[in-house]
This record gives C-alpha cells, sequence and structure tokens, in this order.
C-alpha cells in the first residue's frame, strides 16, 4: 500500500505554529541569554495565562464558524465586580458571582446569535458595548481597589505556587487540558466540529446546532470572567478600562495556532502555541529595550494575515 505523502503546505498548515515557536525561541535563547532564565520564562507564561485561557475558550468558539468580541469587556466587568464585592470578604461572592455574570453574559451572546440569527460579529460587539458600558457604570470610569479585609489572601492567589510553578500557569494548563479533552474525547467537541464544518448536514445527523453555539458562547464568557477573577487578584483592583485589545489577542493567537477562521478545523494545541508565539515576540520586544512595544501589533498583524493567506492558498489548491 502506497504511504500518502504530505507537501510542505500541508505541513506548514498544521505543524506551522509549533515550527515557529521554536524559531523565534532559539532565537530569543541566543539573542538574550536572560531569556533562558528560569524566571524569565515563568513570568512570560504567567502574564499572558488569562489571555491563553480566552484563547482555548475562542478556539470552541471559532471552531464552531463564530466570533466573540466581547471577551476583553467581560473580563474588565468580571474584575471590577471582584473588587467591588471584596468588602464582604466572601469567597463564594468574589471568585464565584463575578464567574457567573460573566457565563451569563455569553450565554446572551450565544442566544442572540442563534435564536435571534444574529451575525456573532454583530452581537459579539453589542455584547461588548454592554458589559463595558456596565462596568464603566458601576464605578464611574475609576479604578476599584480591593478592600482590606480581604485584599490579602486575593492578591495572594496572584503569587501562589505548586512545587514552584505559580497557580496562573497550573490553571492555564488546566484548561487547555479540559480544552484538548472536550474537543479529541466527547461527543460535544465532535459537535463543535461538525456544527462549523457544515451546519446543515450537522442537523441532518441529529445535532441541534443552536445548542452547541450557545455552549460555546457560555464556555467563552466563563473564560473571560475567570480571566477577570485573576486581573483583579494581580492587580489588586477592578479596572473598567482595562483589557482592550485582548479580544484580538485571543482571536490572533487561536489563528496564528491553525485554526480556520470560518470554522471546522483546528485544534487547542495550535492555539496555545500561537499565545506562546505571542507571548515569545512581547518579551523578545521588551528585552531589546530600544523597540516600542507597538511593534508586537505590526508583527502580530502580519502573521495573521500569512496565517490567512495560507488557509487561502491551501483551500484554493485543493478545491
Amino acid at each position: 500500500m502506497k504511504r500518502k505523502t504530505m507537501n510542505p503546505m500541508d505541513i506548514l498548515q498544521k505543524q506551522g505554529a509549533l515550527l515557529a515557536l521554536a524559531v523565534l525561541t532559539a532565537a530569543a535563547m541566543i539573542r538574550f541569554p536572560v531569556f533562558r532564565q528560569t524566571g524569565n520564562i515563568l513570568n512570560i507564561l504567567r502574564q499572558n495565562s488569562m489571555i491563553g485561557i480566552i484563547a482555548v475558550a475562542m478556539t470552541l468558539v471559532i471552531l464552531t464558524g463564530g466570533i466573540d468580541l466581547s471577551v476583553g469587556a467581560v473580563t474588565a466587568l468580571s474584575s471590577v465586580l471582584a473588587a467591588s464585592l471584596s468588602g464582604t470578604n466572601s469567597p463564594i461572592l468574589i471568585l464565584l458571582l463575578p464567574i457567573a455574570a460573566g457565563t451569563l453574559l455569553g450565554f446572551c451572546n450565544g442566544l442572540v446569535v442563534t435564536k435571534m440569527s444574529v451575525a456573532p460579529f454583530i452581537s459579539s460587539l453589542g455584547m461588548m458595548m454592554i458589559a463595558r458600558g456596565i462596568a464603566l457604570v458601576i464605578t464611574s470610569g475609576n479604578s476599584v481597589p480591593m478592600a482590606e479585609v480581604s485584599k490579602g489572601w486575593i492578591t495572594a492567589m496572584a503569587e501562589a505556587s505548586l512545587l514552584g510553578v505559580p497557580v496562573f500557569i497550573l490553571l492555564f494548563a488546566l484548561v487547555a487540558a479540559a480544552g484538548v479533552y472536550l474537543t479529541r474525547k466527547t461527543r460535544f467537541g465532535r459537535d463543535i466540529y461538525a456544527v462549523g464544518g457544515n451546519e446543515d448536514a450537522a442537523r441532518m445527523m441529529g445535532i441541534q446546532p443552536g445548542r452547541v453555539k450557545i455552549a460555546v458562547y457560555a464556555l467563552s464568557g466563563f473564560a473571560a470572567s475567570l480571566s477577570g477573577v485573576l486581573l483583579a487578584s494581580r492587580l489588586g483592583s477592578g479596572q473598567p478600562v482595562t483589557c482592550e485589545g485582548w479580544e484580538m489577542d485571543a482571536i490572533a493567537a487561536v489563528a496564528i495556532g491553525g485554526t480556520k477562521l470560518s470554522g471546522g478545523r483546528g485544534a487547542v494545541p495550535g492555539t496555545v502555541f500561537g499565545v506562546l508565539i505571542l507571548a515569545v515576540i512581547k518579551n523578545m520586544i521588551n528585552l531589546q529595550g530600544s523597540l516600542n512595544s507597538w511593534w508586537q501589533s505590526i508583527i502580530t498583524g502580519t502573521l495573521l494575515l500569512a496565517v490567512i493567506l495560507t488557509q487561502v492558498f491551501g483551500e484554493r489548491k485543493g478545491a
């Protein structure tokens, strides 16, 4: 039996993110000796763990052919809610209520997309404005410091570690592992790919696309609000105007990781590689010192366009 050989384009599409990460990491290690230090590597992972958590959930949304522009605003709102509730000194209220609120917003976003047939871009854009507006109304545009009665144990979460590994990194790894298991080992994961690949065909197979989409948007809201609580823990306050552009970073990480933006193809590990690629680029710019941080946007945009063009070229070649 003749074995099927993969052409360079197939390899680039399937393993391009891993290859790019390996090249960038090698270049960073050679150019910046400090990059190799354990403390720097842990700091990179900790700083980007919140974007990573959001990006994993964004992968599920994009796999269904959708998009969620509200995640940055939901993250900011959750940080504000956590800080506003810190005076209660109740872990249940401080940690769970913001996450519940974010999940509810994601659920509502999914309802608008499915039940009202509103385009995901428009629905999530509206939800982004609503979430940001609520955060601004609650705070009058000002940051909300953590109450002294609970600030100690809340901010301690940001510095906590297990066996030398920061809790933020462990949470990112746990969310990524859950995403891999969900997409590869469960019926729900297969339904996600089916809906993104061909919604009409999925419906004929007995799948209910509406339920799948509502679920992934709710998970996106959950991930964003979890990141908001972590952000509040790290900053020691709630910031209503922070996290602007986080949705673009998450989407870029998903696309750079090889997930098809029209849905149906992609994987969580690729998204993790995409997050790490953007993280290494940002760290290299910081270590260089002479480059403005705005260069990160230019490089990220260039990578994103290159990935999209690669996807389009691959589709035309396969047609």
